[in-house]
């Protein structure tokens, strides 16, 4: 469940969201919309590039965490 840290608009504050649940990212007008699943709506500051880079950037770190506790990263066969 890899959250992710967005600053809302409509409320001015920071709100944490469930990547998992994000179903489509748009823009309307300068505002961002983010809709996540059972029809919830948040109006944010980001853009949707940054969306996108900071769930990538969560993807990579929770794929090479998993790699390093599987003991497979950075070791060579002899």
């Amino acid at each position: 469940m890899p959250l992710i840290k967005l600053n809302r608009i409509n409320k001015g504050g920071e709100i944490l969201l469930n990547s998992d649940h994000i179903v489509l990212v748009e823009i309307e007008s300068r505002a961002t919309t983010v809709h996540m699943r059972k029809g919830q709506l948040f109006s944010v500051e980001e853009t949707p590039a940054a969306i996108a880079d900071a769930i990538e950037r969560l993807a990579v770190a929770r794929i090479k965490n998993a790699i390093v506790e599987s003991g497979l990263g950075g070791k060579t066969p002899v």
